[in-house]
């Protein structure tokens, strides 16, 4: 299910584009480099094997790495898209803030169904 666009400040995309910017465009947790908005992969992928070889290696299968794990994101630590205070906010590559946000994937899912006014089975069973 997407995230719920109006459960952020409505100057997200400048907030997270601050915390990025503060990063330098790496991922705070593994020091992946990520490709900034409006730069070709292809430019990206010359950057970055020419600066940051052991980036672009090959995986395990044999397969090139996909651009969307070098898209650098912006995690809530705390899980709250409402609090962005600084201190609350990280720099992660798109696997880093999957992997980040993982154990709260559960609880997140029920969030969003109740915003879009689906019943939960605990609902169902008070009622």
């Amino acid at each position: 299910m997407p995230i719920i666009k109006e459960r952020y400040a409505d100057n997200w995309d400048d907030i997270a584009t601050r915390v990025k910017d503060a990063a330098n465009w790496c991922c705070t947790e593994c020091g992946k480099p990520c490709r900034k908005p409006g730069v070709k992969w292809l430019h990206f992928a010359f950057w970055l094997m020419i600066n940051h070889p052991e980036w672009f290696s090959l995986t395990s299968e044999g397969e090139e790495q996909k651009p969307q794990r070098f898209t650098l994101t912006v995690a809530h630590l705390d899980q709250n898209p409402q609090n962005n205070h600084p201190s609350n906010l990280k720099a992660l590559c798109a696997p880093c803030h999957l992997k980040f946000d993982a154990p709260f994937r559960q609880a997140n899912a029920y969030t969003k169904q109740e915003w879009f006014g689906q019943l939960n089975l605990e609902d169902l069973n008070n009622g």
